[in-house]
């Protein structure tokens, strides 16, 4: 079944909450978790997305109608991937965040990642958030890009161009590892944050890998297994902007640590919301946690939307897990087109539904 998300009508949802077992590999065998499991209803995916009527907008879609374009994910970390190799003369940055807008304050997607030509690498990535920033790095968007040209070249190491520079990515028993980088500690950005803004708080520290990221202990008032997502977002919220980093930083909260082992949930600073895994969250964690690692140490990091694998080597960070491609599309004169077949069922959080949605009459 197919159409494109271009209907007038109202968005809904049905779900029910499921354990996860202990030996799920999604928690590194911590104690299992109540995750919502939501299923779309097609005919409702259809109504989602649909095109302002920004004229100047419209006629720039229109010159890019039949441009490829992807949803996926990294651990439940979704994307809009479009695929603007060989056009980019023909499109305008202001174009690609206003579609960022619009596609990232859907259900579908937290960031939009834009494929370009490039002449120091195989590629270039570029990721875009629904806040009109394009960001530094993204860990899990940039092994979904990996997989996807690799895929295509028919190989198993690709050098991919980033705003944070030209990083390798290597295809390991089926999973994809990037690197990442150095782990920059901000001490002194850290320091410049006012004492009473953090009062109450376990500050593990404020450190850059790849993005900025303010690593914080659980409260005392939150569950484990159990903190909704909305009292985890309205904690965090304030915290995005408590520094003069441009764009703010994004928040990733311990909640367990066991051996070489870490729970954890990221609020992104590009999203504005809790994502289900961010990946230079997971490396930022493993940084401030297991302090003056050996090389060849791996660690797991988990999140509500799976285990990333972190490697620490010669003093960098590498990133490793396993993406996922839902359904491949194209754009429109008035919207995306995707193929939604096999996609109702799909598993999701609630809380997603919770977004803002953007709605055109017909």
């Amino acid at each position: 079944m197919e159409g494109t998300l271009f209907q007038k009508g109202s968005f809904q949802q049905k779900g029910s909450f499921q354990k996860v077992p202990l030996s799920s590999p999604h928690f590194c065998g911590f104690e299992q978790m109540n995750l919502p499991i939501v299923g779309y209803s097609v005919e409702s995916l259809y109504k989602i997305i649909g095109w302002s009527k920004d004229k100047t907008m419209i006629r720039q879609l229109r010159t890019l109608r039949g441009i490829p374009v992807e949803l996926g994910h990294t651990l439940l970390n979704h994307f809009i991937l479009l695929d603007c190799r060989g056009i980019m003369e023909d499109l305008s940055m202001d174009y690609l965040f206003w579609l960022a807008k619009i596609l990232c304050s859907t259900p579908l997607a937290d960031d939009l990642l834009v494929l370009q030509d490039s002449i120091r690498a195989d590629v270039r990535l570029r990721v875009l958030g629904g806040d009109g920033n394009e960001a530094d790095f993204c860990g899990n968007g940039m092994i979904y890009a990996a997989a996807k040209i690799g895929q295509e070249m028919g190989v198993n190491r690709i050098k991919i161009e980033s705003a944070s520079g030209v990083k390798l990515a290597i295809k390991l028993d089926g999973e994809w590892e990037v690197e990442i980088g150095p782990a920059i500690f901000l001490t002194q950005e850290l320091a410049k944050i006012p004492p009473f803004l953090l009062q109450g708080k376990s500050v593990f520290g404020l450190v850059r890998a790849g993005e900025p990221h303010l690593v914080i202990n659980m409260p005392a008032a939150f569950s484990r297994s159990h903190t909704h997502q909305k009292d985890f977002e309205d904690y965090c919220r304030p915290l995005r902007d408590i520094t003069g980093i441009e764009g703010g930083v994004n928040v990733t909260m311990v909640f367990e640590t066991k051996d070489r082992s870490a729970l954890i949930r990221t609020y992104e600073r590009g999203a504005r919301r809790q994502t289900f895994s961010c990946g230079t969250g997971s490396v930022s964690a493993a940084a401030v946690l297991f302090d003056s690692p050996q090389n060849g140490s791996e660690f797991d990091i988990c999140s509500p939307g799976g285990r990333h694998t972190v490697i620490y080597e010669q003093n960098k960070w590498f990133l490793r897990a396993a993406p996922q491609r839902i359904s491949n599309g194209y754009l429109t004169d008035s919207g995306l087109h995707l193929p939604f077949s096999g996609l109702e069922s799909y598993p999701v959080q609630s809380a997603l539904m919770k977004r803002r949605y953007v709605y055109i009459e017909k």
